[in-house]
């Protein structure tokens, strides 16, 4: 690759029915996304083909980006090769054990010219008609959700559709350098940094690599959200030992472990150089515990008692069933 321009956008479809002629004459559906369009470029700075990637996690999207900026950089275009690429695999590769073992939700889809070429895990389905809209549009994209409507009614269903995007990651690297922009949007405030990357011996950019490291800190920066959460709910007592919850804390402190040496290996490949400065990972947790301090209540005896005596009538009542015949 020889630059990549784009950006990583939160997504919020509301699709009102206003047909007086429904049965479901003023609902209201909702679809969510993460969105990133992926320009493909040769050494000579060619265009050669454009991939949009939608996704339940901002990292997510991310990272599959770097997938595949990878495989064009090595084996050339991806959609045109007589032997088709194996995005399943490529899922597969970018999804951690604890995104597996925690995130039943997650899913991911592939659109090249309007076209679902590839797509795990459950997707609105709305997303593939705003991705035909925006490919007739030619990538006018804030025009596609009135070509959206269009074609509702072609189809004898009329709707409003009510779009609202954020950004939340800039993406401007060259051969030799570039800049990353993460927007952090928390509980009370949203904040903004850089960090910069130049090379140290005049050999290019790993784009991949560059790409994986901002993939870090978009999921870093909310499981340390969480983390410091829950630890506050376990030291009150809000979560139960040995609960899913309990496994999800101690494997998120372990992710998070991960990515902070990924973003290492980052720093000393390259120069990096943050703006304000590098959001540490610990501290957010820290912060996160003392908003938990001030919003958590710990349960009375009496919330205590009762949660005891549901957890015994359902222990029971699974029991009976377990020894019921099949």
């Amino acid at each position: 690759m020889h630059e990549l321009n784009t950006s990583l956008l939160r997504e919020k479809f509301l699709i009102h029915d206003i047909d007086p002629n429904s049965e479901g004459m003023g609902s209201t559906l909702q679809a969510l996304s993460n969105r990133i369009v992926l320009e493909l470029k040769n050494d000579k700075n060619e265009l050669k083909e454009t991939l949009v990637i939608r996704g339940h996690n901002m990292h997510s999207c991310v990272r599959f980006a770097a997938r595949l900026i990878r495989t064009f950089d090595t084996m050339g275009p991806i959609t045109t090769r007589p032997t088709p690429y194996d995005w399943a695999a490529a899922w597969e590769s970018i999804v951690n054990d604890y995104e597996y073992e925690f995130n039943p939700e997650r899913w991911i889809a592939i659109y090249h010219k309007g076209r679902c070429l590839f797509s795990a895990g459950e997707h609105n389905l709305f997303l593939d008609v705003i991705e035909k809209c925006d490919a007739r549009n030619k990538g006018i994209y804030d025009e596609s959700i009135k070509l959206a409507e269009d074609a509702f009614k072609q189809a004898g269903k009329q709707v409003k559709i009510d779009h609202d995007s954020n950004v939340a990651l800039v993406l401007d690297l060259k051969r030799m350098q570039g800049r990353i922009g993460v927007i952090m949007r928390g509980p009370t405030r949203t904040t903004t940094f850089n960090f910069s990357i130049a090379s140290k011996n005049k050999e290019p950019l790993n784009m991949p690599q560059c790409l994986a490291a901002a993939s870090c800190f978009l999921e870093g920066i909310q499981l340390a959200f969480m983390l410091g959460m829950n630890t506050e709910k376990l030291r009150i007592g809000l979560i139960e030992r040995f609960s899913k919850e309990e496994k999800q804390t101690k494997a998120a402190g372990r992710r998070l472990a991960r990515m902070n040496a990924e973003i290492s290996n980052l720093e000393s490949a390259y120069e990096v150089h943050y703006r304000p400065e590098r959001p540490e990972f610990q501290h957010i947790v820290m912060e996160s515990e003392k908003l938990a301090q001030k919003i958590l209540v710990p349960p009375s005896d009496d919330e205590e008692d009762e949660t005891e005596d549901a957890s015994e009538s359902t222990d029971t009542a699974d029991a009976q069933e377990a020894n019921a015949p099949q």
